[in-house]
């Protein structure tokens, strides 16, 4: 529908500018009170303005310009329009209304649409926090804006046929049963307090939540006598400022019901003027279902920071940017470091400078799968390293997103793995390697190695004339003067008994021949005579092979030597 068109059905209904009047209040009232949002309106969508049939909450407001209006976006849609963050909404970020005056963040606004279809207007809520309705109050919201059209077209034809005021009436009482229905339907029932006399007058809903009877009729003080003497005075001081300056207040509290059911309500009023008279209009809700469900995520939380703070596991909370946010008492202690030196810094700078870039991989990781897992190393505040085997999980529902990170300390478990992988490597007797570290040369087939090959010269009779005991002194003793001279890439390895061999991987020239010089010169300082041999790997050629020629060449200079020394004349 066009606009010229729209604003000929404003004009029909003769609601602009119009004093207020209770059955829109009421409207407003009950949405504001089924929702907890502080801020409600019937709004009527001018040419150059939006004018408030009902205002609550926003003081003496009654227009705004149409140019900075919400519900101008409202009624370009047949569905409510919700805005839960207008901060975060480019077409409001920089609303006035947003920057200044009331600082709207969470607007919901149900168009208002006449019979023929145009919409006019709106309901609408709005906070000053964010906020999203649930579905059900999503639901009351579209009810209650059927109500207000409903109302509106009723309120047009009684006024074009005010000499049939009692056909007003009948039409009135619909829509207020209408509203009665829809009060019913989300536990919400209205009151009205006439200053003049004291008077109180609930509607059938709020007899209900009370447990009375319909044909009760209450007064303030009986009203008052449903609730504990604390609450009373929280109440009666509520009335009373509300009374004395115009104040709308909304309140929580525990009552208990003439039937002996203990609930909780949310109650919510206004100062409104009714014929020339002054009285406070409001609604009641029971709201113990939502309270419980607030008590149960309050218990949830305080059941979350104790085993938080008491769980032996590993907890820690960071951003996407690797930022700590909390850490628990148990990964302050592995790490050793006091918690306020750990919040509010990345985890990168507890980290080893070698692992960062695996931790920035980490972070991509986490941020598209929303999960990760693995092992992390960290530097300890004295100076060791700390291993964490952890299983993370990225918090989506948060603004901004969170990690969640729960992790074991696995550091004695490591090292304990590094210790039994050096010993599967590693001579008990000699540290030297053992004969497995001929499996890296096969690895290394590529690359150009050497090796030296050493034989104890007699050495059986060692063990024979000074025992085993000795025996073993020498072997050891033997490998500290193998691995006196040797540099990185230079390994010596027990072969077995009391052959002994020293690798060398891609040596520089020259360094087989000069290491080799180097043991024959300091051949005393050995603990016993040796005899050894050298060769160098050829591409392509098998270890065992290499080896061989080592130990051909070891043997033919035993011989040798042998011969030299061998007296004159004696035989061969």
């Amino acid at each position: 529908m066009d606009e010229a068109t729209r604003l000929r059905e404003i004009e029909r209904l003769g609601v602009l500018d119009t004093p207020p009047e209770p059955v829109f209040d009421a409207i407003v009232a009950a949405a504001r009170a089924a929702t907890g949002m502080p801020i409600g309106l019937v709004s009527i969508v001018a040419e150059q303005r939006q004018w408030f049939k009902s205002s609550i909450g926003l003081g003496d407001v009654s227009e705004t310009p149409r140019s900075i209006s919400f519900c101008t976006y409202a009624i370009e849609q047949d569905a409510l329009l919700e805005i839960p963050d207008a901060r975060q909404d480019p077409r409001f970020a920089h609303n006035p209304l947003v920057t200044a005056g009331p600082r709207v963040r969470h607007y919901a606004g149900i168009p208002l649409a006449t019979a023929h279809g145009a919409r006019i207007g709106t309901l609408c809520l709005l906070d000053t926090l964010p906020g999203v309705l649930s579905p059900s109050q999503r639901e009351l919201m579209v009810h209650l804006g059927r109500v207000t059209t409903q109302v509106l077209e009723q309120r047009s034809a009684l006024l074009r046929q005010i000499d049939q005021a009692q056909a007003l009436h009948r039409d009135l009482k619909r829509s207020e049963d209408f509203l009665e229905r829809t009060n019913t339907a989300a536990k919400v029932g209205g009151w009205e307090l006439e200053l003049a006399t004291r008077e109180v007058r609930w509607t059938r809903e709020t007899k209900q939540i009370h447990g009375v009877r319909s044909s009760y009729q209450p007064t303030f003080e009986s009203a008052l006598s449903f609730y504990r003497p604390d609450s009373r005075s929280i109440i009666q001081a509520a009335v009373q400022r509300c009374t004395e300056q115009g104040t709308p207040w909304e309140v929580q509290l525990p009552m208990t019901t003439a039937d002996g059911r203990s609930i909780w309500t949310r109650v919510v009023g206004t100062r409104q003027q009714v014929e020339g008279l002054p009285r406070l209009v409001g609604a009641i809700q029971d709201i113990t279902e939502e309270r419980a469900v607030v008590d149960a995520l309050e218990a949830s939380e305080v059941r979350y920071r104790r085993l938080f703070h008491y769980s032996l596991g590993l907890i820690c909370t960071h951003t996407l940017d690797g930022t700590v946010t909390s850490v628990n008492p148990a990964a302050v202690q592995s790490l050793g470091y006091p918690e306020s030196e750990m919040v509010g810094r990345s985890l990168c700078d507890l980290m080893p400078p070698e692992k960062r870039e695996a931790f920035k991989a980490y972070l991509r990781r986490i941020e598209a799968n929303h999960t990760d897992a693995g092992v992390i190393e960290l530097l300890a505040a004295d100076g060791t390293r700390r291993y964490w085997a952890y299983n993370n999980v990225l918090d989506t529902e948060t603004h901004p997103p969170f990690v969640l990170g729960h992790a074991q300390d696995v550091t004695a478990l490591r090292l304990q793995e590094e210790r039994l992988r050096e010993l599967s490597l590693k001579d008990p007797l000699t540290q030297c390697h053992n004969r497995r570290y001929l499996h890296r040369l096969d690895d290394v087939a590529s690359r150009s190695w050497a090796c030296l090959v050493f034989d104890l010269d007699h050495f059986k009779q060692v063990n024979d004339t000074l025992g085993h005991r000795r025996g073993d002194t020498v072997l050891v003793e033997f490998a500290d003067f193998l691995r006196a001279p040797l540099r990185a890439n230079e390994a010596a390895v027990r072969l077995g008994g009391d052959e002994f061999l020293v690798a060398l991987i891609e040596p520089a020239a020259g360094r087989l021949a000069a290491l080799e010089a180097w043991y024959a010169g300091n051949a005393a300082r050995a603990p016993t005579a040796f005899s050894m041999g050298a060769a160098v790997n050829v591409p392509g050629e098998p270890v065992a092979d290499t080896i061989h020629k080592a130990d051909s060449r070891l043997y033919r200079t035993r011989a040798r030597v042998r011969r030299e020394m061998r007296p004159p004349g004696s035989a061969d």
